[in-house]
């Protein structure tokens, strides 16, 4: 297999010299993944978001580095993304164009977008509606791949969800355990307390507060999943404190203005009075967290397992 993907691999490289040659303009390789090439192109493509980041915020004392760095990053993830690929062909694994609409149109109406800011969206992004629906279609494919091949293996036992919670969700200190979600102001004040409301209607109605957080949350604290920690009442803004010092452990405030924007609150525990969250108002979030922790540590075994029965090459 090696010594074919190289044949294969010394013919491309001299039709690319042949080419530069005959004065055409011309794609290069930058690896090779068993049987597919990802070009310069590709990587460009695929990396255009954060390069032109990088050479707007980082030095440039700097940037040689830094887009060093990240055109590794991107190839990493653009050979991982083959390897995907490559499995779900070899499964027969497929997705139909219903399966990208029907996806597209969710992931609009859960974002409270319409067709309009759709396409601005993606104006800004620089991408075309069918760059964007190539891009939907292989997330899907990656995502039925690996329900197949390992989420549907991910078992959460319930004694250590229990165990979790008791570590977790005892109130360490005297304050208030907090999580938030938060929307700036940004061009529109009203844009803004829209989806403030929109994600507390989801929270209350039962989904994931922590996930929702990730997913939406504009604040900074959203990468853990909107956790601010434990804090005291004179360390809360006096709109902050209202909110929250009438809440019982697990309940949600109501969307709170602030300078900036608009907040929303879960009270996770009361350390006024040591109590905790009521073990089912949380078991669910605590069962997410414990699901994704094992699905990504299952997931980096079953992509190494892959990747180290490949051919791959960085050039």
């Amino acid at each position: 297999m090696m010594k074919s993907v190289c044949s294969s691999l010394a013919v491309f490289i001299f039709l690319l010299a042949s080419l530069a040659r005959a004065g055409e303009v011309i794609d290069s390789c930058a690896a090779v993944v068993n049987q597919d090439v990802i070009t310069v192109s590709e990587v460009e493509e695929a990396g255009k978001p954060v390069f032109e980041r990088i050479k707007l915020e980082v030095s440039p004392s700097q940037q040689v580095e830094a887009l060093h760095q990240a055109r590794k990053n991107v190839i990493a993830k653009l050979v991982e993304k083959h390897l995907l690929l490559q499995q779900a062909e070899q499964m027969k694994i497929s997705v139909t164009d219903a399966e990208v609409e029907a996806a597209r149109k969710d992931i609009l109406e859960r974002g409270g977008v319409n067709e309009e800011e759709f396409k601005a969206e993606l104006v800004k992004m620089g991408l075309t509606e069918q760059q964007y629906r190539e891009n939907l279609k292989e997330q899907i494919l990656s995502s039925k791949l690996v329900g197949y091949a390992v989420r549907s293996k991910v078992v959460v036992p319930e004694e250590k969800i229990k165990a979790y919670y008791e570590e977790n969700y005892m109130a360490k200190a005297s304050g208030y355990h907090l999580l938030q979600i938060g929307f700036a102001f940004g061009d529109s004040k009203q844009a803004a307390e829209k989806k403030a409301e929109e994600v507390r209607n989801l929270a209350v109605s039962g989904q994931d507060f922590q996930e929702l957080a990730r997913q939406r949350s504009e604040l900074p604290s959203a990468a853990d999943g909107g956790d601010i920690g434990v804090l005291k009442i004179e360390e809360m803004a006096p709109s902050m404190r209202e909110a929250v010092t009438s809440l019982q452990p697990g309940g949600i405030s109501p969307v709170v203005e602030t300078p900036d924007g608009f907040i929303i609150f879960k009270l996770l525990s009361s350390g006024q009075d040591t109590t905790k969250a009521p073990y089912e108002s949380v078991r669910n979030e605590i069962h997410e967290i414990l699901r994704k922790q094992e699905l990504e540590a299952r997931y980096k075994t079953w992509i190494e397992e892959i990747r180290s029965g490949a051919y791959i090459r960085i050039l």
